[in-house]
């Protein structure tokens, strides 16, 4: 098993993006912005592709392609929203590249998303990763900045 920085790999949250990293207070949604469907940092995409965050199975993707969840073996449920009020383009400029309860590993690529077309229509591509289960359970994140998509991000 490979380790990262003395983490093992099926441990490593991953970042799902490349792109910069922001606290869930700079986000352009109160339901993110607040926390109010657990803990959540945002991502600022520079890159249209999403990977997943960490080891487990796909057990949730909208057909849209605008949000997934995976779930981790030890039950740690993660759920990922790309961009604000995506929802609205049922799938245009989003291609799902994997199918619900797949095994996944972490930094493997889940969604591709035309940023340019997205953002030419006008919404907001920040992409959030919240610990959706347990609620109680939080990750230490490394500092907040630039970040490469499968770069390990927690501590």
């Amino acid at each position: 098993m490979m380790k990262f920085f003395g983490k093992k790999e099926k441990d490593a949250i991953v970042s799902i993006a490349t792109g910069t990293m922001i606290p869930a207070n700079k986000i352009n949604d109160p339901v993110f912005a607040q926390e109010m469907m657990g803990q959540t940092i945002g991502f600022q995409l520079e890159v249209g592709e999403i990977v997943s965050p960490a080891k487990g199975i796909v057990e949730m993707i909208f057909p849209t392609g605008h949000a997934f969840a995976i779930r981790m073996s030890d039950g740690t449920g993660f759920l990922v929203h790309i961009g604000i009020d995506t929802v609205e383009l049922n799938g245009k400029g989003f291609k799902v590249c994997v199918k619900q309860g797949q095994s996944v590993k972490a930094g493997q690529t889940i969604v591709k998303m035309d940023l340019s077309l997205v953002q030419s229509l006008g919404y907001d591509t920040t992409t959030m990763l919240i610990v959706s289960e347990p609620i109680n359970k939080t990750i230490d994140y490394i500092s907040f900045g630039k970040v490469k998509k499968g770069q390990v991000i927690s501590k």
